[in-house]
């Protein structure tokens, strides 16, 4: 069966990219919380925003360039894949459901009123960064991850 795996999400973030370094080559990770609000009717027929949190995780230059420019509260644009963590801690297994970001755009906080984002910062990973090694594996594993 054919799949397809990409998602857009705007938002801001809701605290300053915690940024580390992991593995034996130093590979880099900002970990970022987004937050975006989600348009409803309640029972009455009024319409209320409710939030939605969702964990972000940037690799290589683009996390180096999240901890220079970004912080909490900044608006940004992100586009990426689904990915699903997996650990084990104190005998449980535990899943949590994130994006792992192939672009983010940083936003200025009036983009969304001035008709589009302006020049700002962004990087792209190249077709060699993102491909994948002879045995398959991507160089940044995210189960390297020491937290």
């Amino acid at each position: 069966m054919a799949s397809f795996n990409k998602v857009i999400l705007m938002g801001n973030l809701t605290r300053d990219p915690d940024l580390k370094t992991t593995g034996p080559n130093g590979t880099q990770v900002a970990r970022l919380a987004l937050a975006m609000n989600e348009r409803k009717r309640d029972r009455n027929g009024q319409v209320r925003e409710y939030p939605i949190y969702v964990d972000v995780d940037a690799w290589d230059k683009l996390a180096v360039l999240c901890g220079q420019y970004l912080s909490r509260g900044r608006s940004v644009l992100v586009e990426g894949r689904l990915q699903m963590d997996t650990w084990e801690k104190d005998g449980q297994k535990h899943q949590k459901l994130k994006v792992r970001a192939s672009t983010i755009k940083f936003l200025a906080q009036g983009d969304r009123l001035n008709g589009g984002p302006q020049q700002r910062p962004q990087w792209q990973p190249s077709p060699v960064e993102n491909a994948p090694s002879q045995d398959g594996s991507l160089e940044s594993d995210p189960d390297d991850i020491p937290f």
